[in-house]
């Protein structure tokens, strides 16, 4: 299958689950001693076929795990995620976590980056919980809050990620199919689901 293809199975797959109301998680559970998530084939098919080294910087300081069982857990879940994605991209994909200190050189990268600071306590001090990421013509994308409450989609909004930053040109196609995917305000219709999120992947 070529990649084009690969995608648009990818996000077909990944909006039939919105529109059959499933709980949206393209990871599939590992029934192993340490019930981890495991990638879907989707996401595995995209990552090895990139030829970008792919730089991740995951920023996260430890205080929110401290004040916040949810945040702490949901760290946990992105950290499993990102150390996936590197085991399985052949050395193409490099991970850091970075943990923040104030007024650190560390917090002003993170700043610069665009990841946002969130105040931990009344002593105005931030916190961070955010990615970025970059390939080697330094083009950037940012999850700049990583929220618990989009938990469902992280592997869906991480392997897009990785899909733009391989691929920062959009690759053009054409949906042949005589069903209304676009908006016509006139007729009432509103866009089908699929073609917002191929539209993040190609220029359609």
């Amino acid at each position: 299958m070529t990649v084009v293809g690969i995608v648009v199975a990818f996000v077909f797959l990944f909006c039939l689950n919105i529109l059959s109301n499933n709980e949206i998680k393209t990871a599939q559970v590992d029934l192993t001693e340490n019930k981890l998530f495991t990638l879907s084939k989707g996401t595995k098919e995209i990552v090895e076929t990139i030829d970008e080294p792919l730089t991740f910087r995951f920023y996260y300081s430890n205080k929110f795990g401290e004040i916040s069982p949810l945040h702490g857990n949901y760290a946990n879940r992105v950290r499993e995620m990102l150390e996936q994605l590197e085991m399985i991209s052949g050395g193409k994909i490099l991970i850091k976590e970075i943990h923040p200190e104030p007024f650190s050189v560390e917090e002003d990268e993170a700043v610069r980056f665009g990841i946002q600071g969130v105040p931990l306590d009344q002593s105005a001090e931030m916190g961070y919980f955010g990615l970025a990421a970059n390939n080697s013509t330094d083009d950037r994308k940012t999850i700049p809050f990583l929220n618990p409450q989009r938990e469902q989609f992280l592997e869906y909004d991480l392997t897009r990620i990785v899909f733009e930053l391989a691929s920062p040109k959009k690759k053009k196609v054409g949906l042949i199919t005589g069903l209304l995917l676009e908006a016509d305000p006139l007729l009432g219709y509103k866009p089908w689901p699929i073609m917002a999120q191929i539209s993040q992947f190609f220029e359609v």
